[in-house]
This record gives structure tokens, C-alpha cells and sequence, in this order.
């Protein structure tokens, strides 16, 4: 499905367009709330009611993005196999691909801490090129920078520009 426009834009485009209950956190949401660096990939605390995960779903076939690790998407659906993926693989995300150009990605956040409905009183709508789109807050980003463990070089300069 890419068509050689912006791969992010096209990435939200469609899971707007599946309505998917999504926020944009990590990276692009530090450069959406104006922080200069490179990021790749779209971070999304989706949902995780059924019907949202099936949306998004659709969303990832569309884009024929595909499981990084050999682990049948579906398995999204199946609480007890995402508990599983986070307590015994220790599991922040699980990430979905394009096989021809891997920087196209979407990291859908396993942790509870970090979905959807945990985030949803901390996003702000924005319009990036006439896509509404629901960011993640600066302040509560530095909170979640300043939550990992080991902290990184580009998490501390984020945390600074934010």
C-alpha cells in the first residue's frame, strides 16, 4: 500500500479511517509537541476492547504491515496470550512491519499502564494535515521518559526540549 507519500501520515490516514481508538505516544509524539529528532515508526496506545483491537487489525492488513515476530497477530485479541507475551517475554510492544521497508512501523503498546484507556485523560487533538489525531501530553511524556530504567541519552534530551 504505500504509494511513496509520508509513510506516518499514511499509517494515521487509515487507522482513522478504521477508527481506531489510538494515542500517539513515543517519538512522534515528542516531535508532534515540538522536539527536533529522528524518530521511526508510529508508537500507538490503542484500545483494548475486542472490537478497537479488530479495527486495528484491519488497519495493519490494509497497510500490509505484518508481526515482526513470528506470532500470529490475532494474538492480540487473546488476553491471556498478551499477559503472556508481558510476563514471560517481558514485552513492552508488540511490532508490526513492512517487510520491504522495516522503518515502516506501528508499536502497539502491550502494557496496560500504556493504553489507551490509561492515557486517554492525557492526549491533546491536534490537526497534521487535516488528520485529527490525539497526542500524548508533553508533560505526561516526561513522565514516561523519566520512568525508563536504564534512562537513555536521546530520553534525558527529550526530556529537556519537552
Amino acid at each position: 500500500m504505500n504509494s511513496g507519500k509520508n509513510f506516518l501520515l499514511e499509517i494515521i490516514n487509515v487507522l482513522n479511517v478504521n477508527k481506531v481508538n489510538y494515542i500517539i505516544v513515543g517519538g512522534v509524539a515528542v516531535v508532534l509537541q515540538g522536539v527536533e529528532r529522528l524518530t521511526m515508526g508510529l508508537d500507538a496506545a490503542v484500545a483494548l476492547d475486542q472490537e478497537n483491537i479488530k479495527r486495528f487489525l484491519n488497519a495493519m492488513r490494509e497497510l500490509e504491515l505484518e508481526p515482526r515476530l513470528p506470532i500470529p497477530a490475532e494474538s492480540l485479541l487473546e488476553p491471556a496470550k498478551v499477559q503472556m507475551m508481558r510476563d514471560e517475554k517481558n514485552a513492552l510492544v508488540f511490532t508490526f512491519i513492512d517487510p520491504k521497508l522495516p522503518i515502516r512501523q506501528v508499536d502497539f503498546f502491550l502494557s496496560k499502564d500504556l493504553s489507551y484507556d490509561s492515557l486517554k485523560n492525557d492526549y491533546e487533538e491536534m490537526d497534521l494535515e487535516g488528520q485529527k489525531i490525539k497526542v500524548l501530553t508533553k508533560s505526561k511524556l516526561v513522565e514516561l521518559e523519566l520512568r525508563v530504567n536504564p534512562i537513555r541519552d536521546k530520553d534525558m534530551s527529550d526530556i529537556k526540549e519537552l
